[in-house]
């Protein structure tokens, strides 16, 4: 279970307390989600901005998102985002290339931080309508960024792909060795199966890299039912692994014989 990343508004106590319930039902936190969009944030916090001291200040922030990680036995991964503070359709008024210099410029503080503290970092594109429009949006530019800078990884999340990339086979071998942590949401951002995503073939796509990692489910139901939502998600993903591993047990045999 991923948790919020807010070490200056959620008490320690109510933090830890979330940790341990986490614990008691045997479930790992895999991930620490910070907050990037003002809706979520409550402030601007961006790591893209031309104006320093904006840029800092969300630096600042995720470093310490990176100390809260480190109090765990095995320190949680953290995604960084670019988010403006307010969103430009079709194109953001600033020019693509200084974006990604800001952010590449954050990215390396971050990760040569996140590197004393043994903090894995992800980088997560968001789709034009909610991040920079032209900038971060898709799965191949998060990776272009993740190989310039030493300790980046790729976080995929099926919602924001489903808008901005290709085939999600194509998507996620593209991330390959790269991707870290997955957010499980169909096209229509509610639970997988509900919408119109080729799951089969993402999960097969999974195995091809040889994706290790967590898929941790990151949809919002239209009406907030997250027990039913969870339990569907849960079972629908378990039927498409059995599936896609059925599939490739024959293809074995097959060959084999």
């Amino acid at each position: 279970v991923d948790l919020d990343a807010e070490p200056d508004k959620i008490p320690m106590d109510k933090f830890n307390e979330a940790r341990e319930i986490a614990e008691s039902l045997g479930l790992k936190v895999p991930a620490l989600i910070c907050a990037w969009g003002i809706w979520h944030a409550g402030e601007i916090r961006d790591l893209a901005s031309c104006d320093e001291a904006t840029r800092q200040y969300a630096v600042d922030y995720t470093k310490k998102c990176i100390d809260l990680s480190a109090t765990f036995d095995d320190p949680p991964m953290l995604e960084i985002d670019a988010v403006p503070p307010e969103v430009e359709y079709p194109c953001s008024s600033i020019p693509r290339d200084v974006l990604r210099a800001n952010f590449i410029k954050s990215a390396r503080e971050i990760c040569e931080y996140a590197k004393t503290k043994n903090v894995p970092i992800a980088t997560e594109p968001i789709n034009r309508f909610e991040g920079y429009s032209g900038f971060m949006n898709s799965i191949i530019e998060a990776r272009s960024i993740a190989d310039e800078v030493e300790g980046l990884d790729v976080l995929l999340d099926f919602f924001h792909v489903n808008i901005e990339d290709g085939p999600v086979t194509d998507t996620i071998l593209l991330a390959g060795d790269k991707l870290k942590h997955v957010h499980l949401a169909d096209s229509n951002r509610q639970a997988p199966g509900t919408g119109h995503i080729d799951w089969l073939n993402a999960v097969r796509a999974f195995h091809a890299i040889g994706f290790d990692g967590y898929l941790s489910v990151d949809s919002v139901p239209v009406k907030p039912d997250w027990r039913t939502l969870l339990k569907h998600s849960i079972d629908f993903m378990k039927e498409i692994e059995k599936t896609v591993e059925m599939q490739e047990q024959i293809n074995t045999e097959c060959h084999g014989s």
